[in-house]
């Protein structure tokens, strides 16, 4: 009796301890389950994080290089415009040279020629007035003699088409037609030259802008 008590007690506890190992296992199973689940959504959460970050470096990447691209190519601009505009003034220059050079040798001294002073007074023929307009740099031609002396003080005292000279024909042209063009050809020089300053400062101040950090 004692025997077979014994027996029935140790197959129960060879059953007690197989369900415990059931469990267990079963228990590691979940867990390793559990730990391999959260390892893939690790996995994919840091995938799709990567993915991400990849994209913004590449949303990064394209708009730097857009903006890169877009400063040179101002850049390029303004520094083919700038060459333009220096070759167009060095070229004025060297024509503004030029002319005045050839005014000086050749026309000068035969224009102060025509100069009647004849009845006391002194007036200006054709040829003056034609040399007058060449040292302004006016673009009245010494061919025209049929038009009005539009640079003839009326009777205001005021001197007509500044930007003209003083054009030929009609009567010959006196030392007031003279003073009154130079003072209306003096204040239209002045106010561009204002006109240029304030530019000039006006860019200056726009590149100290854009020079600050």
């Amino acid at each position: 009796m004692i025997f077979n008590a014994m027996a029935l007690a140790g197959g129960g506890w060879k059953k007690l301890a197989l369900g415990l190992g059931v469990v267990i296992l079963m228990a590691v199973l979940v867990a390793l389950a559990a730990w391999r689940g959260y390892r893939a959504g690790y996995a994919a959460v840091d995938l799709k994080r990567q993915a991400e970050v990849s994209a913004i470096h590449a949303s990064h990447s394209q708009a730097l290089a857009t903006a890169e691209a877009t400063a040179r190519q101002r850049l390029e601009t303004a520094t083919a415009h700038a060459h333009k505009i220096e070759r167009q003034y060095l070229a004025a220059k060297k024509t503004i040279a030029k002319q005045s050079k050839e005014l000086t040798n050749q026309r000068i001294a035969h224009a102060s020629q025509d100069v009647d002073t004849a009845d006391g007074t002194c007036r200006f023929g054709p040829e003056w007035v034609c040399a007058y307009n060449a040292a302004l740099g006016t673009g009245n031609s010494c061919d025209t003699l049929s038009r009005t002396a539009a640079g003839t003080v009326g009777k205001n005292g005021t001197a007509q088409a500044v930007d003209a000279g003083i054009l030929q024909g009609g009567p010959a042209v006196t030392p007031e037609d003279i003073l009154a063009h130079a003072r209306d050809y003096g204040q239209w020089a002045r106010a561009t030259q204002a006109r240029c300053n304030a530019l000039i400062d006006w860019a200056a101040g726009l590149r100290a802008k854009e020079a600050r950090p």
